[in-house]
């Protein structure tokens, strides 16, 4: 072989091993584990690539360097406590998680990952940056949001707020009989007539079934849904039809220049409590005994403990008493009750409600906070559509103070935690 190729060989391999070795170096150690400088590298390109694709300047090198740096001591600090804790993702929370992106996307998993390839990552790499996203938010939730208490005169005063803010949105479905390019006199009180023998058909047919029948509009396969829309979104005639319907659910047949309309409002969303559909929900007031493993405790024991106090609720005790007495969850303080939850919040929640009867207290079982018992004292049914905005409304204001909180958590659990950062 050439004495210079052999030379050249040589250089190369030792070149790229001591980059391999830089790059393996420790840059930081956060408790039990380790950032590597690879870790660090590979962040700082991430970054470097969002500017770049974004048509950002980038700030300085060092800069980016301290912001992952501090990010990823971040996701060590916090993958630690998820393991102290038990907290785990589970294969069907990825697997919801990336059909929720599929569907808001409408395109299939293939094109999906076709799509990370292109923007120079991968499915893998994906999955890898959902499981923290995963954990985090479920330690955010056992340790900070599953404590929170939002009062109704909270979500009240809100609700006025967003009202004067926020344009209502209409779920919105459509019949069109459409009129020819030059329609004659005859063609237009033939149409009027087929509107009106459909409008007499709404007394006893679905709108969606007539919809798919006559409507010559496209969205006629999909029972006539124009989906949800802002007023702004409408044409004009749309709107003054809207607001001559008021509480009914159907317009009579209106004509424009295309043809002759009739339009049913499916749903209000809006934080005008007069202008929601009236659909009710079945609600249940709910009292609840919770206890949370950790590295001490075993499930085993939480479940024995659990069927213990449901013996003792049934052998006369107090839900109440002995909630304040054992319960780890938050409304502990009023003896258990947590108020009024609607059907849909927790699958397992929903479950345990299927099975059991008031006043019945139910067998242990596992939802995010921990392991639960649970008993419900009355029934009622609400407005669905008002329940979605304050369950909504609920949901804002639980975020928004959760990542207020979350800041002064971390940073009490960070200053707990062993750091040490290297040259």
């Amino acid at each position: 072989m050439n004495k210079f190729l052999v030379i050249f060989f040589l250089l190369f391999n030792v070149n790229c091993n001591y980059a391999n070795q830089e790059l393996d170096r420790i840059a930081a150690i956060v408790n039990k584990d380790v950032i590597t400088f690879k870790d660090l590298s590979d962040g700082v390109n991430k970054a470097l690539l969002f500017f770049q694709k974004n048509s950002i300047q980038a700030p300085e090198i060092d800069v980016i360097e301290k912001k992952v740096l501090d990010e990823l001591i971040e996701q060590k600090i916090i993958e630690g406590y998820a393991e102290d804790w038990n907290i785990k993702v589970t294969e069907e929370d990825i697997n919801s998680l990336i059909e929720n992106i599929i569907k808001t996307n409408q395109i299939s998993l293939d094109e999906f990952k076709s799509n990370l390839e292109v923007q120079g990552s991968s499915f893998e790499e994906l999955v890898e940056s959902l499981k923290y996203e995963i954990i985090l938010k479920k330690v955010k939730n056992r340790e900070i949001s599953s404590k929170l208490n939002i009062s109704d005169y909270e979500i009240k005063k809100y609700r006025e707020k967003m009202a004067k803010i926020k344009p209502d949105i209409y779920d919105l479905s459509h019949i069109l009989i459409k009129f020819s390019s030059e329609p004659t006199a005859e063609e237009k009180n033939q149409k009027r007539k087929l509107a009106n023998e459909i409008f007499k058909k709404l007394d006893t047919e679905e709108f969606e079934k007539l919809a798919y029948e006559f409507s010559d509009a496209p969205d006629a396969n999909q029972g006539g849904s124009l989906g949800k829309l802002k007023k702004n979104e409408m044409p004009e005639i749309f709107i003054e039809q809207i607001d001559i319907i008021g509480d009914t659910q159907y317009s009579t047949p209106f004509e424009s220049n295309n043809g002759i309309h009739i339009i049913k409002i499916n749903n209000i969303e809006s934080y005008n409590e007069s202008k929601n559909s009236a659909q009710k929900i079945k609600k249940y007031f709910l009292k609840q005994i919770v206890l949370k493993t950790n590295e001490v405790i075993a499930e085993d024991d939480v479940i024995k403990k659990l069927e213990r106090y449901k013996n003792e609720i049934e052998s006369g005790a107090e839900f109440s008493v002995i909630a304040k007495k054992y319960s780890d969850d938050f409304s502990a303080i009023n003896g258990g009750e947590i108020g009024w939850i609607s059907e849909g919040i927790d699958s397992a929640i929903d479950e345990q409600l299927s099975i059991i009867d008031k006043n019945e207290v139910s067998n242990p079982f596992q939802t995010d906070l921990g392991w639960h018992i649970i008993q419900y004292t009355d029934i009622r049914f609400d407005n669905i559509a008002e329940e979605n905005i304050d369950n909504k409304i609920k949901l804002e204001l639980i975020n928004e103070r959760t990542e207020l909180l979350y800041q002064d958590w971390f940073a009490s659990l960070k200053s707990e935690s062993f750091i040490e950062i290297r040259e």
